[in-house]
């Protein structure tokens, strides 16, 4: 992975609205060990990292080179950031995490919220599951990065039932 330009470096987040109830505050927690814990050990050892949402910072020239980064069907496409990463493997690309940089976000506080939420990203990953990128992915990368990735997306919604 060295030897492939970082088109994607990824950072640390903190969410600031973890303190207004308990539900906000298992809300941070849990994109605390995403995010933090997650991160660290999908970019380092197990290589895989994506793009899971913000704070990523991209580099524009790369995309704009290789067609960009937006996807036509926003059904399909749910989770549009992940496609981002699956786009950065495939030209060539690497992501990287680094912990140096934290920046401060805000979530919903409301139990709906966090519903729909975890709603969006279950469905994203079923329907990342249906596309050609993922097939691509899966049929470009060793047995080890596969297990990785498949338990890093999809896996994780699969292996509890």
């Amino acid at each position: 992975d060295s030897r492939k330009p970082t088109t994607i470096v990824g950072f640390r987040e903190h969410i600031f609205t973890g303190g207004l109830s308990s539900i906000a505050n298992y809300m941070a927690m849990q994109e605390g060990c995403f995010v933090s814990l997650g991160q660290r050990v999908l970019h380092d050892p197990l290589k895989i990292r994506l793009h899971y949402g913000h704070p990523d910072l991209f580099d524009k020239l790369f995309y704009m080179t290789r067609g960009g980064v937006s996807k036509a069907s926003k059904g399909i496409n749910l989770s549009e950031d992940i496609f981002a990463g699956f786009n950065t493997v495939l030209r060539g690309g690497h992501v990287s995490f680094k912990e140096y940089i934290q920046c401060g976000k805000g979530r919903d506080v409301g139990l709906q919220q966090l519903f729909k939420f975890e709603g969006k990203l279950s469905c994203g990953n079923a329907m990342q599951s249906l596309t050609r990128d993922m097939y691509r992915i899966c049929r470009s990368v060793d047995f080890l990065k596969l297990m990785s990735f498949f338990y890093g997306g999809v896996g994780f919604f699969i292996s509890p039932l």
